[in-house]
C-alpha cells in the first residue's frame, strides 16, 4: 500500500477504508475525502463517483479509519516522572508533580511536552488539552513543541491565590490577582491564537487555590472571550472536606455560587459529586473530564460517568497524565464503570462500546470547545482521524467494530495519524523528526530534572516492598 505520509501531502485526497467510524456507526462502501485538511465529503463510494467522477480514490484494504481521540485532561509537565507516583498515596500533585514542574525551565517545558506528545500521537490522541499556570516563556516553548509535532493543544494559563491559610487574601490582593490575571490572559490569548492547532484556554487549580472573586473574574472572562475555562472539581475527599468546613458548601456548589460553572467550564475529575451536583452540571451545560485511570492510580472514587450520560451531562475522557494510549482508556473507561457499579447491578453492558468511543472522541472535543472543529468524522469538521490495521487476529473475525475497539485494538495497530489533513506519525513514528534521537539526548534532562525537584516519595521504589 502507497505511504500514507506521501498521500496526505496532496492538497486534496480521498481514502476508501473497509470501515469508517461515523456517527452513525461504521460502515463499509464509504469515502472520506479531504480538501485543504478540511474534511469535504463522507459518504458512500458510488456518491462520490457520481459527483467526482475523475477524482482519484485511494484504497485502504484491511483498514479502517476512526476520528483521532481527545485527551480532555493532562499535565505537560509530567512527562518524566510518571512511575514515581506509583503505590503513592493521595495528593501526589502536593509532594511529586508542583514541586517537579515548578522547578522546570522553558527549555524543560519544551522537552517534557514534546514527550508527551510523542506518548500521545503514539497512543492514538491527536489533540490535548494542558492544565499548567504558565508564564509567557513557559507557554512560548510549550506551543512551540506543539507545533514541531503538528499535534492539536488546548493550552492554558491562570491565576492561583492560596486560600488555605489562616490569613486569608483581603481585596487588595484579590484585585491585584485579578488585574494579573487580565494582562496574563491577553498575552497568553494572542501567543495561542498566532498558531491555527493551538486554542487558548485559562484555569484555576482547585477550590484551595482562589477566592470566590478571582473565580469569577477568571470564568466571566472566559465566557466572553470565547474560552475554555478549566478547574479541578471534587476530586480528593481532603478538597471536599475543606471546603465544606471552611465554607459550608461543597467545591462545585461553591463554584456554582461564583460563576465558575456554565457552558465554557471544564470541571476535572467531578469523582465525588452528589446527586444534586450533577444536576448543577446539567443544568449549566457544564463539561466533565472523566479520567478513569487517575481514580484507579491514585486512588480516588470512580466519577460516575454512567450517570452523567443517562442525565445529559456533557463529558469526555482524560489521562491526567498517566497513560498515553487512547485505546487502553477507552477500556479503562468501561471497565472502571463495571467494578464501580455494573457488577453489583447487574448491569451488563455499562453503556456499551459506542459510549465510551462518543466520549473520548466527539465529547471530548465538545467539553474542550473543539465541538465545530474537530471530534468526528463529518464534512466542514477538520481532518484529524487515525488508520486502524484490522488484519491482527486480536480483532479477527471481525463480529462488533466497536467493541473490538474498546476492548481488543492495541496502539501497535493505529497504522497511522492524521491532523489537519497531514500524516504527523506512521507506523509509530513521528513524520519530520526522529524520535530515537530525541529520546536519547534528553533522557539525562529527564532524570536531572526529577532528581533536582524537591520531590518527596512516601511509598518509596517497588524493590524496598520486595525486600521486606
Amino acid at each position: 500500500m502507497t505511504s500514507i505520509t506521501q498521500i496526505t501531502r496532496s492538497r486534496s485526497f480521498a481514502l476508501a477504508p473497509d470501515l469508517l467510524l461515523t456517527s452513525d456507526g461504521a460502515c463499509s462502501g464509504m469515502v472520506v475525502q479531504v480538501v485543504d485538511g478540511e474534511i469535504a465529503f463522507v459518504g458512500p463510494r458510488k456518491t462520490f463517483e457520481a459527483r467526482v467522477p475523475r477524482t482519484p480514490i485511494t484504497d485502504l484494504p484491511d483498514r479502517a479509519i476512526i476520528p483521532g481521540f481527545i485527551d480532555a485532561h493532562t499535565h505537560l509537565g509530567q512527562a518524566f516522572g510518571k512511575a514515581i507516583t506509583g503505590g503513592e498515596p493521595a495528593q501526589i500533585w502536593r509532594r511529586i508533580w508542583t514541586p517537579m514542574e515548578s522547578s522546570y525551565d522553558p527549555e524543560t517545558v519544551y522537552v517534557s511536552a514534546k514527550w508527551m506528545f510523542l506518548e500521545a500521537l503514539r497512543g492514538g490522541f491527536t489533540g490535548i488539552v494542558n492544565f499548567a499556570l504558565l508564564d509567557e516563556a513557559k507557554a512560548a516553548a510549550l506551543h512551540q513543541a506543539a507545533v514541531d509535532v503538528g499535534i492539536r493543544l488546548v493550552s492554558s494559563t491562570g491565576a492561583a491565590l492560596s486560600v488555605e491559610g489562616a490569613d486569608r487574601p483581603g481585596a487588595r490582593e484579590i484585585s491585584s490577582a485579578v488585574d494579573t490575571m487580565h494582562k496574563r490572559a491577553e498575552t497568553h490569548i494572542s501567543l495561542c491564537r498566532a498558531h491555527p492547532l493551538i486554542t487558548p484556554s485559562l484555569c484555576v487549580p482547585a477550590v484551595q487555590a482562589a477566592p470566590g472573586e478571582l473565580m469569577r473574574e477568571l470564568s466571566d472572562y472566559s465566557a466572553k472571550n470565547n474560552v475554555l475555562f478549566q478547574i479541578h472539581t471534587n476530586e480528593h475527599h481532603v478538597e471536599v472536606h475543606w471546603s465544606v468546613c471552611s465554607y459550608g458548601k461543597r467545591p462545585l456548589e461553591y463554584f456554582a455560587d461564583h460563576g465558575a460553572v456554565g457552558p465554557h467550564t471544564l470541571h476535572h475529575h467531578c469523582t465525588l459529586v452528589t446527586d444534586r451536583e450533577i444536576e448543577i452540571l446539567r443544568d449549566t451545560g457544564s463539561g466533565v473530564s472523566y479520567n478513569p485511570l487517575a481514580s484507579a492510580w491514585k486512588g480516588d472514587r470512580v466519577a460516575p460517568a454512567l450517570a452523567f450520560a443517562a442525565r445529559g451531562v456533557r463529558f469526555g475522557i482524560g489521562t491526567d497524565s498517566t497513560r498515553s494510549d487512547a485505546l487502553r482508556l477507552l477500556e479503562s473507561a468501561e471497565s472502571a464503570q463495571r467494578f464501580a457499579q455494573g457488577m453489583q447491578l447487574a448491569d451488563f453492558s455499562c453503556g456499551a462500546a459506542w459510549t465510551w468511543i462518543d466520549a473520548a472522541t466527539r465529547g471530548s472535543a465538545d467539553v474542550s470547545g473543539l465541538g465545530g472543529v474537530t471530534g468526528e468524522i463529518k464534512t466542514g469538521l477538520r481532518a484529524d482521524f487515525l488508520i486502524l490495521d484490522r488484519r491482527q487476529p486480536e480483532v479477527n473475525p471481525s463480529w462488533d467494530f466497536e467493541w473490538e475497539v474498546v476492548r481488543l485494538y492495541n496502539r501497535d495497530q493505529i497504522e497511522a495519524v492524521i491532523i489537519d489533513g497531514r500524516t504527523v506519525m506512521e507506523h509509530s513514528q513521528p513524520v519530520g523528526w526522529d524520535a530515537t534521537e530525541f529520546l536519547e539526548t534528553n533522557r539525562k534532562r529527564a532524570q536531572d530534572a526529577v532528581c533536582a525537584a524537591p520531590i518527596i516519595r512516601c511509598h518509596g521504589p517497588s524493590a524496598h516492598a520486595m525486600n521486606r
